[in-house]
């Protein structure tokens, strides 16, 4: 089962298919390095967070934001 979330890209949030059910899922299907924070809905979520369709998700790495 897939669902759509939007992932900040280059200032921008693009819609995304993914199969991940949770953050730590998501972090192994689009390559999110583990150092980086993840933010759902605007806050910093842990591995086992779930996500719902249509979350807005971005991530944080070296002082950068992106997907």
């Amino acid at each position: 089962m897939s669902i759509k979330i939007n992932l900040l890209n280059n200032g921008e949030f693009t819609s995304q298919d993914v199969s991940s059910s949770n953050v730590g899922e998501l972090r192994n299907e689009i390559e999110i390095p583990t150092s980086a924070q993840v933010n759902v809905g605007g806050t910093i979520r842990q591995n086992d967070f779930v996500l719902e369709d249509g979350a807005y998700v971005a991530y944080t790495s070296n002082n950068k934001v992106g997907g």
